[in-house]
């Protein structure tokens, strides 16, 4: 059974990913930041970084709640932000002004899978700078 100190940052993780995925619906149920249309592609970038963000506390939540040594490509965290990049999607195509776009949700998976690359590397490197323990 888990202890209650060990619940604290799972707990923390979930509001995490719950204020991002509120924050990302705010932004998407507006017209698009006039920023994003300075640049060709711009907007692609913004979806990138905003799913490995998510992606990221995803694969946080994954670590915490399961320790292995590595998430899979093909794995929960994935299917979230996934699920999630259709989610958002189809909301932008019910707000005026908005459209879904294949493009757009191609960037959120391609977030996704770097946050995947990138939080086993991190994983990988705290295995390999971890201390050993003597035992007594």
């Amino acid at each position: 059974m888990t202890k209650p100190s060990n619940l604290k940052p799972i707990f923390f993780i979930c509001l995490l990913i719950i204020g991002w995925i509120i924050a990302t619906l705010i932004e998407s149920s507006g017209p698009s930041l006039p920023l994003l249309n300075k640049a060709p592609h711009l907007d692609k970038v913004a979806h990138f970084l905003a799913f490995s963000g998510l992606g990221l506390l995803t694969c946080a939540l994954a670590f915490k709640l399961s320790p292995t040594p590595a998430i899979p490509l093909l794995s929960i965290p994935l299917l979230m932000v996934t699920l999630f990049g259709i989610i958002d999607e189809a909301f932008q195509m019910l707000i005026p002004g908005r459209q879904a776009d294949l493009l757009d949700l191609l960037a959120d998976i391609c977030g996704a899978l770097f946050a995947i690359f990138l939080a086993n590397l991190m994983a990988s490197l705290m295995r390999a700078n971890k201390p050993v323990k003597e035992s007594a």
